[in-house]
């Protein structure tokens, strides 16, 4: 079987519409979307490493907007070659700066892709509130929809909020993909 969902939780920005447009920060204006060298990703700009599980292959980076400009979103997509064990692990860096100052935080924002998933279909399942990765605290949601479990980490690190979003057949899988993943926050 071959699962090949974008997990919505990607799009949980979208559905946030501040009231006022804050002026950029200064850490947005140099944003770029990064690149992969020797299977890690690696992005200065946002101050991030991450290399994801063995087996699963990056596809390229995407710098969605305009750097110095709202909203701004860094993307990348790691996963498994389609068949019976399926794996994806999908990293993306929202610029806070988009949003209201209240809304800026690890709370505020795993809420909204909470009501995003639950739009999209997905069931949001009691499980561990918190995760840690290589000694980073990360807030977590656990989701499932049909056959597709998915776990999502995120992180407030300089102007962005960092989302980590593992999915596969069960949360076994998820859990396998987050313990296996090596991030480095760096300034």
């Amino acid at each position: 079987m071959t699962l090949a969902v974008m997990p919505s939780s990607l799009w949980a920005r979208q559905s946030a519409t501040p009231q006022i447009r804050p002026k950029p920060s200064d850490s947005t204006k140099n944003a770029h979307k990064g690149f992969i060298e020797q299977g890690t990703y690696k992005n200065s700009s946002i101050g991030l490493e991450f290399t994801p599980a063995k087996g699963l292959h990056f596809n390229q980076p995407e710098l969605k907007g305009t750097p110095g400009t709202t909203p701004l979103l860094i993307l990348i997509q790691a996963q498994t070659d389609p068949g019976p064990v399926y794996g994806l692990t999908v990293f993306y860096a929202d610029a806070l700066d988009y949003y209201p100052e209240d809304q800026r935080n690890d709370s505020r924002y795993l809420e909204k892709i909470i009501r995003t998933n639950a739009a999209d279909g997905f069931q949001h399942v009691d499980g561990k509130a918190s995760e840690q990765v290589d000694g980073i605290s990360f807030a977590r949601a656990d989701f499932i929809k049909g056959l597709v479990h998915e776990t999502v980490l995120i992180t407030t690190h300089k102007a962005y909020e960092f989302v980590f979003i593992f999915t596969g057949a069960d949360f076994e899988v998820t859990g396998k993909l987050i313990a296996s993943t090596d991030v480095k926050l760096t300034q």
